[in-house]
């Protein structure tokens, strides 16, 4: 599953029922998603496997809170590996990762859209 619908329904439930809270934190979400997603970018050019490691951290924890299940838990594998010696290897593996999150998040971005866009 893309979104853990018990975390994502929480938030469902702090909003007044006209999904304005909801739509502002995934627009938000989406926005950092993507800048964040540059910056790791711009950190494989360099081979900076530090500066990934804390950039997949930090969607890690923002994609967990709104419930993006797969894109954190893909982070976590890109904040670990990362960690590691960088070598060939890390280098690939942390690639092949970084692809995937992104095909990861390219669902969770669909289902978030329509979910903001359909009436409660």
């Amino acid at each position: 599953d893309v979104i853990d619908m018990e975390v994502f329904n929480q938030i469902v439930e702090l909003d007044d029922g006209d999904r304005s809270f909801v739509s502002s934190m995934v627009t938000e979400y989406l926005v950092q998603v993507e800048a964040t997603f540059n910056e790791m970018d711009q950190a494989m050019e360099t081979k900076d496997l530090k500066e990934i490691s804390q950039l997949g951290h930090f969607l890690k924890g923002s994609s967990a809170a709104l419930g993006v299940k797969q894109v954190s838990l893909t982070c976590e594998k890109i904040q670990n590996t990362a960690k590691g010696t960088p070598t060939e290897k890390t280098l690939e593996e942390v690639t092949s990762l970084l692809k995937r999150v992104k095909e990861e998040y390219g669902a969770a971005k669909i289902w978030l859209q329509l979910e903001c866009s359909s009436p409660t």
